[in-house]
């Protein structure tokens, strides 16, 4: 299976150069950034680059070895779109709730500082992914995804059907709510929601998980992120939207197909010492735990 190299960590000369990004609309990020902010200018060896809190600016070429993304984990989302090819090292601290991709807490952050320094790090690249929108009414339009392309049903919500084929070969028509198509990424976000499996985040697959689905014998689908996968909305007065990232919606018409491949390049995440990624699941998701009275196995 292709997979892509991780990124070198930037070999030690001269300090180590970070850039502050965030949701300047919430409070809790402002601040937060604002005290990171403090913490960077004091530490040896790190340089603050810059600070933009603001929504839409092109963030295409920054001039900074990590990007610190403050917010959660649909602010690293926004970010790294905004990021478009030239995607640099990103590190995200959580200041909304859950974070995945957000996974660092300020608190920890502030310990790390030291590691940032001495180049104590690794970046791990993820996989995105290319939605590609054709209409026989204009130009294809293509969107980039870290977490999923979601294809659901739009008022009045009445089930639809979604054809699916993989590398040209007719694979099934699932009818139901929706399909979601996800990146090992975004198989912790909507897809667990609705059932599907979850992936380590360095994985190189997609996960195809059906939406309430109208049929039993369909369930989720694990397969190559090599391979091109098209997914076709049918019906009559077909009343169908595309979701990216949770963040885009596009309105779908009769006709319209979509199609994903692997993204390029990939998303470089910066990881510090000690990250676990099942450490991750079991903190954030109560992964494993058990229920409410149960004391666990017995001795």
């Amino acid at each position: 299976m292709e997979r892509f190299p991780n990124w070198p960590t930037p070999p030690r000369r001269g300090p180590l150069r970070l850039m502050l990004l965030g949701n300047g609309g919430l409070a809790e990020a402002r601040a937060q950034v604002d005290r990171l902010a403090k913490a960077i200018d004091a530490a040896p060896d790190l340089t603050l680059m810059g600070i933009d809190l603001s929504a839409d600016s092109d963030l295409s070429r920054l001039p900074a070895d990590i990007a610190v993304v403050v917010g959660g984990d649909g602010t690293v989302l926004h970010t790294v779109r905004r990021m478009g090819i030239y995607p640099i090292p990103t590190l995200g601290v959580n200041a909304g709730r859950l974070g995945f991709l957000a996974d660092q807490t300020p608190a920890s952050f502030y310990d790390r500082l030291a590691d940032l320094a001495d180049r104590r790090y690794t970046v791990e690249n993820l996989m995105t992914m290319s939605c590609e929108i054709v209409s026989p009414r204009g130009p294809a339009r293509d969107f980039r995804a870290m977490n999923d392309a979601v294809i659901r049903a739009a008022p009045y919500f009445r089930i639809i059907e979604i054809g699916l084929s993989i590398d040209g070969e007719s694979v099934m028509s699932y009818r139901g709510d929706g399909l979601i198509v996800s990146t090992p990424v975004g198989s912790t976000a909507h897809s667990l929601s609705a059932g599907g499996p979850i992936l380590p985040p360095n994985a190189h697959m997609f996960v195809i998980t059906p939406i309430c689905s109208h049929t039993l014998t369909q369930r989720p689908l694990v397969d190559g992120g090599h391979k091109t996968y098209e997914l076709t909305p049918r019906g009559e007065g077909l009343a169908a939207i595309l979701v990216v990232d949770g963040q885009v919606q596009v309105p779908l018409q009769e006709g319209d197909r979509i199609t994903i491949r692997r993204g390029n390049p990939p998303v470089p995440m910066v990881r510090l010492p000690g990250h676990s990624f099942y450490e991750t699941l079991r903190d954030k998701l109560g992964w494993g735990a058990y229920p409410a009275g149960d004391r666990g196995p017995r001795s």
